[in-house]
């Protein structure tokens, strides 16, 4: 039987693979790409499948394959639900996307004051808690402001995702520079009681492009 230390090494040597082969740029949903951890996709249906949110917001669209996904299965749990998906620009996004009637999609910067108000008015709208997912610009200096942004917006029992902690070593693209990772630990030391940190969500299949960012509003 392998100890724990071979098991995490095991996960971290499997991470590496995964993503220096770019095998998460093959990745499609239903046509679509998803630039994602499979294994994270299925977290994030579980995760849906137990808060039943009202409103599911996305920082970084791209081609709309993540939006889709979160419609489509948000819509299976709860049909009323909404995809609010926010990025400086949709060129890129698929048909697919732009068609799902549950998709609404806002062309700004996802750390835009005016988000705030949008936001707010949308929840009022959807009732129920919110997924919010951060997989936009991964520099330090912006998921920094996305994060504050959402100070303004989240209710205690509102699930946060801030996806590709795990680059600048942690454990792939070393030297890439501060990102979310950093982000995240300098904002948790200076709220540290936002957050409470779902390990237990995060390590279920071994690894997560999210290191340290399933996170549960207080």
């Amino acid at each position: 039987m392998q100890d724990k230390q071979s098991d995490g090494q095991i996960c971290e040597d499997y991470h590496r693979w995964y993503y220096d082969n770019k095998v998460w740029q093959g990745v499609e949903y239903l046509g679509v790409p998803c630039y994602k951890s499979v294994a994270d996709m299925w977290n994030y249906q579980e995760i849906l499948q137990q808060l039943k949110p009202g409103l599911i917001v996305e920082f970084g669209t791209r081609f709309g394959g993540s939006a889709l996904f979160f419609s489509v299965t948000g819509r299976a749990i709860r049909d009323d639900v909404k995809v609010l998906s926010v990025d400086i620009c949709h060129a890129d996004v698929y048909p697919a996307a732009l068609m799902d009637p549950a998709i609404i999609l806002a062309t700004c910067s996802s750390a835009e004051p005016g988000l705030i108000a949008r936001i707010q008015k949308m929840r009022e709208q959807c009732p129920g808690p919110v997924f919010f997912i951060l997989d936009s610009d991964h520099s330090k200096a912006h998921v920094l402001a996305e994060l504050a942004l959402l100070r303004e917006v989240t209710r205690s029992g509102d699930y946060v995702v801030v996806e590709d902690g795990n680059i600048n070593g942690n454990p792939v693209l070393p030297g890439w520079g501060e990102g979310p990772w950093e982000a995240l630990a300098e904002y948790q030391a200076e709220y540290p009681d936002d957050y409470s940190q779902d390990k237990d969500r995060e390590a279920k299949f071994g690894f997560s492009f999210a290191p340290n960012g399933f996170l549960i509003r207080n």
